[in-house]
């Protein structure tokens, strides 16, 4: 049970207010930083690689214009805000307008609601004194909330220092833009400017900006620039030694694709990547690349966090809104367990057991959940457990493997042992350990009268639920990736499947 001694001060006074928390246990971030560390200049929601030329340009762009009509504001933050929001919002009504069906265009919402206005009125769209009447919250734009992370980490802009209150170019970011700026003609430039200084554009002029597209990228000289820019080392480790994780797993996706992605539905592409990669490394005992440990290690944390939080899911749904008895629903769940039967489930697989344990939350079998999360646990520890030292070692300094959701750690605190019986008792101690993350977890991320995150409480020896979220991975990336490497034409869709271009050969033929 929860030790009474660790909690916080109770607020059961204060109002319940239930926020959003997809990660009851606090393990994902441990997934979070291997894919951070592998994919630098991409993100969950940086879906089109062309927004970094486009930025570069219409920060440059609107410097220029403002040296040339109001030189006392080209420093001026809340200046150059409102113009990148006022740009951002006029690219998503163009692309609206020229490509309805593309995807990855933010502030689509908004434009494909307000795009049948005669002339679309920038100004009340953007600015953010009109919040929350506006195509996107954040103050800083897409761009604030999107961007200024990843092309920082590009080395393609400066944040804001003491000597300049604005966001600046690189001398790479104004390479980029000068490339970028070769799709517009000084007749787009000044419409373009003409529309975000004034706050207004009618409608029928979004048809001068077709080669500002975000997904079509004819520019030859443009493709090899982001081929420069995505495939440089994203540092130097401490001997002076290059650190290329981002286009060695690139490379990795590359390879794949060549080898078996005529085979894979691009929708599971990700999950497909992820588990050949974990099998291989698995068969090759580990004598694998840095970016294939780290990527296993990510799939690792993933299958470890999928069986523990099955544990407080099964709990979690075996409640009810109204407070019962702990030990009752235990009990339920113990009959449940024991009646679970699958003669065949002794000879499943680690992936065998994943793919039977989503079956489970189908049939809403609970002590069936419990039992093959339990055995997937034991499965995990198994198949790692002689390379535990090796594991630790290599992320020791990479990688933070105190962290309650790093698997190697998580799965010698929960199993610890090759010889542990898959029976009930290991499977209540793991439901109780998930209880005692999960209360924990939620105190330390609620905020007195600002709401919680419990999904259920404990007190008194009574449970009773307060939400029902659904057990979901962390989506790593690499979707976002194969999209890139779409847009520079190093892949191309062929049916429902990718397949390597002769750039993407090239690209992965370099050393």
């Amino acid at each position: 049970m929860y030790e009474a001694s660790n909690k916080p001060f109770p607020f059961w006074g204060a109002e319940t207010i239930s926020k959003m928390g997809r990660d009851p246990l606090a393990v994902q971030n441990s997934s979070v930083v291997i894919y951070d560390n592998m994919i630098k200049g991409v993100t969950n929601m940086t879906v089109r690689i062309r927004y970094n030329g486009f930025f570069c340009w219409l920060m440059t762009f609107i410097a220029e214009r403002l040296q040339a009509t109001y030189p006392s504001k080209i420093d001026n933050p809340k200046e150059q805000i409102k113009f990148i929001r006022r740009g951002e919002l006029l690219l998503a009504y163009l692309m609206q307008f020229n490509y309805p069906q593309v995807n990855g265009v933010s502030g689509s919402i908004f434009a494909q609601r307000n795009i049948n206005s005669e002339v679309l009125n920038l100004a009340e769209g953007a600015d953010i004194e009109n919040k929350p009447k506006v195509y996107w919250q954040n103050r800083l734009g897409v761009f604030g909330q999107y961007f200024i992370g990843v092309m920082t980490q590009l080395k393609l802009i400066y944040i804001p220092d003491a000597n300049h209150f604005t966001y600046r170019v690189t001398s790479e970011g104004l390479h980029l833009c000068e490339i970028f700026r070769q799709s517009l003609s000084k007749e787009q430039e000044d419409l373009f400017w003409e529309s975000i200084s004034s706050g207004y554009i009618s409608r029928e002029k979004l048809g001068m900006f077709k080669n500002l597209a975000l997904h079509i990228i004819d520019n030859e000289e443009e493709l090899k620039e982001y081929e420069k820019i995505f495939s440089k080392p994203e540092r130097q480790d401490i001997t002076g030694n290059d650190i290329c994780h981002r286009i060695s797993t690139i490379k990795l996706l590359l390879k794949y694709i060549q080898n078996d992605g005529a085979r894979v539905d691009r929708r599971q592409f990700v999950l497909s990547f992820l588990k050949s990669n974990f099998l291989t490394a698995l068969d090759s005992n580990l004598d694998v690349t840095e970016e294939q440990l780290s990527w296993f290690l990510y799939e690792l944390n993933e299958l470890s966090h999928s069986a523990y939080e099955a544990h407080h899911f099964a709990l979690l749904y075996s409640t009810t809104e109204e407070p019962q008895p702990l030990d009752t629903v235990l009990e339920r769940l113990e009959r449940e367990y024991n009646d679970y039967s699958n003669p065949a489930i002794y000879s499943y697989s680690i992936y065998e057991l994943y793919e039977e344990l989503q079956l489970c939350y189908k049939d809403k079998n609970y002590g069936a959940v419990v039992y093959v999360a339990s055995r997937l646990l034991l499965a995990l520890f198994k198949a790692i457990n002689k390379h535990i030292n090796k594991l630790l070692e290599y992320a020791n300094d990479i990688y933070d493997i105190h962290h309650p959701g790093f698997a190697p750690s998580l799965l010698l605190r929960l199993v610890g042992d090759e010889n542990k019986k898959c029976d009930w008792l290991f499977a209540e101690d793991c439901i109780y350990s998930a209880i005692n993350d999960h209360l924990r977890s939620s105190y330390s991320k609620s905020s007195i009268g600002q709401g919680i995150v419990h999904n259920y409480m404990v007190d008194d020896g009574l449970i009773w639920q307060l939400r029902r979220p659904d057990p979901i991975r962390t989506s790593p990336r690499l979707q976002n990736v194969l999209q890139y490497i779409e847009d520079i034409k190093w892949i191309e869709r062929i049916g429902d499947c990718y397949t390597l271009t002769e750039r993407g050969t090239k690209i992965l033929m370099k050393q």
